[in-house]
């Protein structure tokens, strides 16, 4: 089996077989981060199809350590710049019709409702315990890695992820559990 720097650096050189196997082997982490990072299935999918057009154009610039974390530094910067342009004014639709549960009036299941709950707890977060705890609980990255990834001192990072995780256990904790 072919290493991730033995396929980047075939991709470099111009296979595009090599970098659908990186791009199978990393989308799955890449689009779960992009999606936990925007709160939205639709927005995260985009900044993943956008990470990989950027790692495609840059792989020439891939210099080994590892390639999850080098994507997923990709994929941070994606983020930002996304976030950058679209900071919208909210704005309330008066005539929205609410509707209480699913799209079609039917009871969320289980394993709706816990990535429901899942959601609403890192919605809770600060920003900054959200990106560390999606990149380093999430997207498997380490400390060092989510480090270099954003630009923050490894401390902060590691105390981002510590605090976040505690916040997550309190708010997901059951009640009959507490």
């Amino acid at each position: 089996m072919r290493t991730d720097p033995d396929l980047a650096a075939e991709a470099a050189r111009g296979s595009e077989a090599a970098f659908a196997e990186l791009v199978r082997r990393h989308q799955a982490r890449v689009r779960g981060m992009a999606r936990r990072l925007t709160g939205s299935p639709a927005a995260g999918d985009d900044i993943a199809q956008a990470t990989f057009l950027t790692a495609w154009q840059k792989i020439g610039t891939y210099a080994g350590g590892t390639f999850s974390a080098w994507i997923c530094a990709i994929c941070w910067r994606e983020f930002l710049q996304v976030r950058r342009k679209t900071r919208p004014e909210i704005e309330f639709d008066e005539t929205a019709e609410i509707i209480p549960f699913g799209a079609h009036g039917s009871r969320p299941t289980d394993q709706q409702d816990d990535r429901m709950d899942l959601s609403r707890a890192l919605e809770k977060l600060s920003e900054a315990q959200r990106v560390c705890v999606v990149m380093c609980v999430a997207a498997g990255l380490t400390h060092r890695e989510a480090a270099e990834a954003t630009g923050w001192p490894l401390g902060t990072v590691k105390s981002h992820v510590l605090r976040g995780v505690e916040a997550l256990r309190k708010h997901l904790a059951k009640p009959e559990v507490a």
